[in-house]
């Protein structure tokens, strides 16, 4: 099956393959969809680790983790807790902990120089840490699960602790072939090295030791685990239909549009302004929107193959009762049933839809 899925993504552009001597070894790259699809996952990653903390997290560049660090107890007047978030290239640290994925590697599928880390310290009280390190397991399991059209599929290991008394828990998603591993959270009882000397807090009149609590995510292979957990195969119509189930939050495009028009040429010019027009509308209010030409001269179903099959959560139908009554068709690739909405209110509607996860 996972051939098959890779094979899905090279056609729709998600992927592309740039080596293959054998399952380990291929080498992939990001295609260009698969590019929208990393930047949605990337953001909603920093909306839950930095934006919606519920602590201050400070985001920091790639080399600079110790002045970030140095700034953060300056600002919080040495106080906990806060965090230190991180989007780190070429580290293959999730890899190196991954004992039970001996088929399929989803971090390994890509070359070293792709390798994308997504990190965040949390610096905790000592008091604390323990409570907060499994209250951040639960939320985290909460977080993948909350994005997946198939939330069972995901589990924590049990807490590993190594010489070093440092905790480590692995969040999990089980696929027909194996297990692959999505973020590793660790505690430290001790920080870095390079900042020991600034380890201790004001809590009250009194010094604190501050913990450390990790998150680790590899980027490639959550953008695998996403595309592998969306891929669904369902009945329709007495046929097979291929879809990918994507959250509308992450999926790299909200809406496009089909045009259906059997009359005169001019009707069907009509609707592809009409399209046009509301595709600049809907992407001047934030929502990702693909217009094709084949929008126009392909068979519905053909399209709508298509569209299912990039994950595209909604579909607007443009046809000739459209021009009469100012009503369109939004079809949804889940249920593949359609609702009225006028012309008018499809913007605002679009929006409320996307506003809530």
């Amino acid at each position: 099956m996972f051939n098959i899925i890779i094979s899905l993504c090279e056609k729709h552009g998600f992927l592309r393959k740039i080596a293959s001597s054998g399952l380990n070894s291929a080498q992939l790259k990001v295609g260009p969809i698969g590019t929208l699809l990393q930047c949605n996952l990337t953001k909603e990653w920093h909306y839950s680790f930095v934006t919606n903390k519920e602590n201050t997290v400070f985001l920091a560049d790639n080399s600079s983790f110790i002045e970030a660090f140095q700034f953060a107890r300056n600002i919080c007047m040495e106080r906990l807790p806060f965090g230190i978030a991180e989007i780190q290239k070429n580290k293959s640290e999730l890899s190196k902990n991954n004992i039970m994925c001996k088929e399929v590697d989803f971090n390994n599928c890509f070359s070293n120089e792709d390798k994308v880390n997504l990190k965040c310290s949390m610096f905790v009280s000592s008091v604390n840490s323990t409570q907060f390190y499994h209250q951040w397991q639960r939320e985290r399991r909460i977080w993948w699960r909350k994005f997946s059209p198939n939330p069972g599929r995901y589990s924590i290991t049990d807490i590993k602790t190594d010489e070093n008394n440092i905790q480590t828990v692995q969040i999990m998603a089980t696929y027909p072939w194996n297990s692959q591993l999505v973020e590793t959270i660790s505690l430290h009882p001790k920080p870095k090295e390079a900042i020991i000397e600034a380890s201790k807090f004001k809590e009250g009149k009194k010094i604190v030791q501050s913990h450390c609590v990790i998150s680790n995510i590899s980027l490639n292979a959550m953008f695998m685990n996403t595309i592998c957990d969306a891929y669904d195969e369902s009945n329709y119509k007495g046929n097979m239909r291929t879809l990918l189930r994507f959250h509308r939050k992450i999926a790299p495009y909200s809406i496009t549009f089909a045009i259906f028009a059997e009359g005169v040429a001019s009707n069907r010019s009509e609707l592809k302004d009409l399209a046009l027009y509301l595709t600049k509308q809907l992407r001047s209010n934030h929502l990702s929107t693909l217009l094709l030409p084949s929008s126009s001269k392909l068979p519905l179903e053909v399209q709508w193959r298509h569209y299912d099959e990039l994950g595209v959560p909604y579909s607007v139908l443009l046809n000739e009762k459209t021009l009469k009554d100012g009503l369109v068709l939004l079809r949804s690739r889940d249920t593949t049933l359609k609702e009225q909405v006028h012309v008018t209110e499809l913007v605002a509607y679009m929006e409320q839809l996307f506003k809530n996860y």
